[in-house]
């Protein structure tokens, strides 16, 4: 039996609180209570059956529409409890008036609402079509439901997506030959009371409500005849109050590393040797190593008990999981010796983990902070490192020969990935990024995405954070989308993938990471919401993230202009744009194409090309041509230019490069004077990767295919 079911009568009792109208109803438990009911003789009625974990009363003999009589409802109730009771925890008869109601011709009308505590997301309140075929309208009509994590939803804002909702038009009587069953004030009012009843919920520690359905009734209001619900129960996670008041993880002083061995591809040598090209001097870091006095001119120290003398900002641990919490747990019990322990390994909370490291790692730290214990902040397991532009530090344990980083410690980009391997790729893929900051944050087992993501919040040199993600720990979606929100009032910018969406991918997520996927609608709606840039594929995310990367001062986009000697490329663009896209595309007035014609004059290009938006310039094309045809669309009012070069084209200079540097220049400095965003596309191959640098070079963003360059900026579009 289960303490936390709360019945249909004491949802009634809660509605009757946030103002939310209920039928006329009495609960009966025992013979005397038919005589004191509210019900007159021969009043239509309902009985329902109440017992603790009784969902679906119709299915379980638990629901009876009569007449109001006193001799017979005591009929009725003793016959109920004995039927009901044989399979539930008896509670009493709950005797409600039958309610009559509007109905729309040939269309659902009856409305379903759920209000929970979701873990992830915290308060989200769901309305959708009701009644007893919930389910199968939800499966038939696609997006049949609205989603509003109140944290980031007002009652207002929900009432102007119900308004564009199918449900709502019916309600509203704006569908064709259907007269409103509701007005516009009223169902403005039940929504602010729907606000008001999760305010309620919170203050009674209520984890769920489901009222299905809401009807209309003759007086125009919305009526609940039917409600169940649930008591949280679930203990969440204390958060980690870790902030860092002052500078020491983003810029730690002195460093200590574990697990370094002598032999060659150690995971703790590879992490030494990066972090030794970092600017901390040599007496700053320290390698944990029994019986060595040094290791490559670093000094060893025996043990953990050492940092008493000779505290750390960070310590980096490349051990087995196991030996892991065996030093985490020395380091406690002494009660200083670093602020930060940054945990290389998996195997603690994750699909690897068959030992319980992860839960008793957990629970030392939970312990001792709830008694006010000293213990560190722990970042990871499974974290592959991180990178610090403003000391050059680089932690990740991938060799400088595979993957080298670019410091720029003037850069306006970071990088939060659950992922090290996402990270990591990105950097590789990107050749030209310089990261301000990069984390590789693995299972969240202390340090959240949240309390990362803050730290970046502070740092006002960060216009543009990306972030990759598997799961979220308790709570932390909704922490998420507040600084999401303090990030968009900065005009600053939050890319956000999401992964482990489908069953498999969270099968997967929790197997890498021991994530908590959570339900991505939901996330999505409360990210999205708060006005996180939200991608679907690692393609979206990889053009978002170069075009923000490029213009991280970006506000608004303008229409899009497309220059290119392919004819490929200028149907693959307006392809890409699509019907709904298809506005983006900024229209050339007859003037324009005027003007556009003067300058095809000027290059003897007139014959071979229309004056038109996309524009094929044809392989005839030198830079010169190029460039004047990019400035004109630019002082005609487009926003953003896409410039397609095919660099196979003998036009081009793509073997020397000193005409190419001229072109790049030109076009960077086009930006930086008229504030229009420029994209380079180049589709072709490794032979002309030196051609594509220089534009990078320039700080012009160059994707390898038009379709992926125009698939950004509509993200970007849809996202504002």
């Amino acid at each position: 039996m289960s303490n936390s079911f709360i019945p249909e009568f004491e949802v009634y009792k809660l509605l009757e609180q946030a103002d939310i109208k209920t039928p006329q109803f009495d609960f009966i438990q025992q013979d005397s209570d038919c005589l004191t009911t509210s019900f007159k003789e021969g009043q239509a009625v309902v009985l329902k059956g109440m017992a603790t974990d009784l969902w679906h009363k119709s299915d379980n003999g638990a629901l009876e529409f009569c007449d109001f009589s006193e001799s017979d409802l005591k009929k009725r109730h003793a016959n109920m409890s004995q039927t009901v009771g044989k399979a539930f925890p008896w509670l009493g008869t709950l005797v409600t008036e039958k309610v009559s109601f509007k109905s729309a011709k040939g269309a659902p009308s009856e409305l379903f609402v759920s209000l929970q505590r979701d873990k992830c997301c915290g308060a989200i309140i769901t309305l959708g079509f009701g009644g007893l075929l919930t389910e199968e309208w939800a499966k038939e009509l696609n997006d049949s439901l609205l989603i509003w994590p109140t944290s980031v939803y007002s009652a207002a804002e929900a009432l102007i997506e119900l308004e564009e909702h199918w449900l709502g038009r019916i309600l509203l009587g704006k569908v064709r030959q259907q007269e409103a069953l509701i007005s516009r004030e009223k169902l403005a009012e039940f929504l602010k009371n729907i606000w008001k009843l999760d305010a309620i919920m919170g203050q009674e520690n209520i984890g769920l409500l489901e009222i299905n359905p809401f009807v209309v009734d003759n007086t125009g209001d919305l009526i609940a005849l039917d409600g169940v619900g649930l008591y949280a129960t679930d203990d969440h996670q204390a958060p980690c109050p870790i902030l860092f008041s002052d500078d020491s993880f983003l810029n730690p002083q002195r460093i200590a590393l574990a697990g370094v061995s002598e032999k060659t591809g150690n995971v703790g040598s590879m992490i030494l040797d990066n972090v030794l090209k970092s600017s901390l001097l040599e007496d700053d870091l320290s390698v944990i190593k029994p019986g060595f006095n040094s290791i490559n001119g670093i000094q060893c120290l025996p043990d953990i008990t050492a940092l008493l003398t000779t505290p750390v900002d960070i310590l980096i641990l490349a051990l087995p999981a196991k030996a892991c919490v065996e030093m985490i747990n020395k380091l406690c019990e002494q009660g200083s010796g670093a602020n930060v322990v940054y945990i290389v390994a998996g195997g603690l909370g994750d699909g690897a983990d068959q030992h319980g490291y992860g839960n008793n790692l957990t629970q030392l730290l939970q312990n001792r902070r709830a008694n006010n214990q000293w213990c560190p902040a722990i970042v990871g397991p499974n974290g592959l490192g991180m990178i610090l532009s403003p000391l050059e530090l680089n932690s990740l344990f991938i060799p400088q020969d595979k993957l080298n980083i670019n410091f720029d410690t003037n850069s306006q980009v970071a990088l939060i990935s659950q992922s090290g391997a996402f990270l990591i790729t990105r950097l590789s893929r990107h050749d030209s990024l310089s990261l301000k900051y990069g984390f590789s944050i693995g299972n969240q087992l202390d340090m959240k995405l949240s309390d990362f993501m803050a730290l970046m919040q502070r740092d006002k040199s960060i216009r543009v954070l990306a972030l990759y993600v598997e799961g979220f720990v308790d709570g932390d979606a909704c922490t998420v989308a507040k600084l999401v929100k303090q990030f968009r009032a900065e005009d600053r910018h939050v890319i956000i993938y999401k992964g482990g969406r489908s069953e498999l991918g969270q099968a997967a997520a929790e197997g890498h990471t021991g994530a908590m996927t959570g339900d991505y609608q939901q996330q999505k709606r409360l990210l999205g919401k708060a006005g996180a840039i939200v991608v679907e594929t690692f393609n979206q995310f990889n053009a978002v993230f170069k075009w923000m990367t490029a213009y991280p001062e970006t506000k608004n986009l303008g229409q899009m202009a497309i220059v290119t000697n392919a004819g490929y490329e200028t149907v693959g663009s307006v392809d890409t744009l699509g019907d709904n896209d298809a506005k983006t595309l900024f229209t050339i007035s007859s003037d324009n194409a005027q003007q556009l014609s003067n300058v095809l004059i000027k290059h003897k290009l007139n014959e071979l090309v229309a004056p038109v938006n996309p524009l094929d310039l044809t392989p005839m094309a030198d830079e010169a041509v190029y460039f004047d045809c990019v400035k004109s669309m630019i002082d005609f009012g487009a926003g953003v230019v896409m410039l397609g070069l095919v660099p196979l084209s003998n036009q081009l200079d793509t073997q020397e490069l000193d005409v190419a540097k001229v072109f790049a220049k030109n076009l960077q400095e086009l930006v930086a004077k008229s504030g229009k965003l420029i994209g380079i596309v180049i589709d072709a191959g490794i032979p002309f990767q030196k051609y594509k640098q220089v534009f990078e070079r320039h700080g012009l963003p160059v994707f390898d295919g038009m379709d992926k360059a125009v698939l950004g900026i509509n993200v970007l579009k849809r996202s504002r």
